[in-house]
């Protein structure tokens, strides 16, 4: 007998992945916001790009957050703990805006590539530094002390 694997029973098997690919989906969504705000403010309002690309990654952040919190990790926690990961995720956040913006900088003043393929770049290597972060650190499930077996 064949057995037959649906992508949905692979994503089910492999939880990491299926949290991987929905954080893929939102980290494409709040690139697109950060990429409308940043080449709109810079292209048709003049703004310097390095500050395009400071209002769109904090746009974008705060989509990020709500949509990671309740749909990729879901994660329930409320109360103080909201506040807890919203300081986490500030760090993650704030360290890869720091990140991105030095690697946005560098690839178009230093290297001399255009400030879009710099974006570009930049989200990408970021990515993968907020997943990182926040699945292991920001929104982590909490496991209850497991009990020590009587003696």
């Amino acid at each position: 007998m064949i057995f037959k694997t649906t992508m949905a029973d692979y994503f089910r098997q492999y939880h990491f992945l299926k949290q991987f690919v929905k954080f893929c989906i939102v980290g494409g969504t709040s690139a697109l916001i950060n990429f409308v705000i940043y080449y709109s403010f810079t292209q048709f309002f003049s703004v310097w790009y390095i500050y395009s690309a400071i209002w769109g990654f904090c746009f974008s952040a705060i989509f990020n957050f709500t949509v990671n919190k309740l749909w990729t990790f879901r994660n329930k926690e409320r109360g103080r703990q909201v506040v807890n990961q919203l300081v986490k995720f500030s760090v993650v956040i704030f360290s890869g805006l720091i990140f991105n913006t030095a690697i946005i900088y560098g690839l178009t003043e230093l290297v001399g590539i255009h400030w879009l393929l710099s974006w570009v770049f930049a989200t990408g290597l970021v990515t993968f530094w907020n997943f990182s972060f926040n699945r292991f650190w920001t929104f982590r499930h909490h496991q209850p002390p497991a009990e020590l077996p009587p003696e």
